[in-house]
């Protein structure tokens, strides 16, 4: 079974394969045939291209560019393993919460931030509040814990 992209694409590239040879018995030259075929050559090879980075996009995991949120889901996978559930919380640096901040943006998932006490915000991560520590490093990722 082929899929709807092939079926576009191939439908694409037969469409001007088609009209290049029309116009080429038309009494253009071998050479500007030739050429045509050429161009139709590296049109099929940056279709192919784009085919290759769209279909890596789906396939990858989404988090496979986002160092901290892969660095803490281990942090979680650790203390999930320990404890037999996830934590409640977790103190972070200023870049992972950015970071969070942004995935939350880019998956469009509801952003809920707080405000604790002692001038300390808290982002809301999966099961866990994510405690920014603006006073350590931007990519400091704590050890989670309970109450």
């Amino acid at each position: 079974m082929m899929s709807r992209r092939e079926v576009v694409t191939g439908s694409v590239l037969g469409s001007l394969s088609t009209s290049a040879l029309a116009e080429a018995g038309q009494g253009r030259s071998n050479r500007d045939s030739e050429d045509v075929v050429n161009e139709l050559s590296n049109i099929k090879d940056e279709l192919s291209k784009i085919k290759d980075v769209l279909d890596d996009g789906l396939r990858k995991s989404s988090l496979a560019h986002d160092a901290a949120i892969g660095r803490l889901r281990e942090t979680y996978q650790k203390f999930l393993r320990a404890n037999g559930k996830f934590p409640e919380f977790c103190e972070i640096g200023s870049d992972v919460f950015y970071t969070t901040y942004d995935w939350h943006v880019k998956h469009q998932q509801p952003i809920n931030i707080i405000r604790l006490g002692e001038s300390r915000m808290a982002i809301q991560f999966m099961f866990t509040q994510l405690i920014l520590r603006w006073e350590q490093d931007g990519n400091y990722i704590g050890i989670p814990f309970d109450r």
